[in-house]
């Protein structure tokens, strides 16, 4: 984000901090295809996907307030979006580090970059081999697959991650480190079966 961005962006949290609901829209307006693509990324279903989006803007709007410009906006809303995601799972699921195995009667369960302009050689990557990536995501755990969502997908910092789902740079750094290794180790396995 570039410096006028950020000014622009703490202007309307300012104003939006005192009620100003236009500048709460902006601010919505600027961050809701975000937020909407992490969740999806997350969640993989559509009808969760909107049931978290929602939650997410209602808190956003509830705690604005509590925005006090020491992280950058983009990571304190990033961080609701996380815990909303992994809240509703867990609810859900009753099981926070449980394995996501895609559900088959989920409309998509592929997940796309947060680039909203590929490469042309990403275009072209071959159906079968993005399956087994996402099977392979699907095989690493709540908080294996937030932080490689946030670093590889949205392409956070580690030091943003960190703050992000509250834990040492150390943890992600790991974190990160096994899930790569599984999905390396998966995408292996498909290679030699081939």
């Amino acid at each position: 984000m570039t410096e006028p961005e950020r000014k622009r962006t703490n202007d309307l949290i300012r104003k939006a901090q005192k009620g100003d609901t236009e500048s709460f829209q902006l601010l919505v307006q600027e961050h809701d295809q975000k937020v909407l693509g992490l969740a999806r990324q997350m969640l993989g279903n559509l009808q969760d996907t909107e049931d978290v989006y929602q939650e997410v803007f209602m808190r956003v709007y509830k705690k604005i307030h509590t925005f006090r410009f020491q992280s950058t906006f983009e990571t304190w809303l990033y961080r609701i979006v996380v815990n909303t995601a992994i809240n509703y799972r867990k609810t859900r699921n009753k099981h926070l580090n449980r394995t996501w195995i895609a559900d088959d009667q989920t409309d998509d369960t592929s997940w796309t970059p947060a680039d909203e302009n590929p490469l042309p050689d990403e275009l072209t990557i071959n159906q079968e081999i993005q399956d087994q990536i996402q099977e392979a995501m699907d095989r690493l755990t709540v908080i294996q697959r937030t932080i490689f969502l946030l670093r590889f997908y949205q392409d956070f910092k580690i030091k943003d991650i960190a703050e992000i789902i509250s834990c040492s740079e150390g943890t992600v750094k790991n974190t990160l480190f096994r899930s790569t290794q599984k999905i390396r180790r998966y995408l292996l396995k498909y290679m030699h079966e081939r």
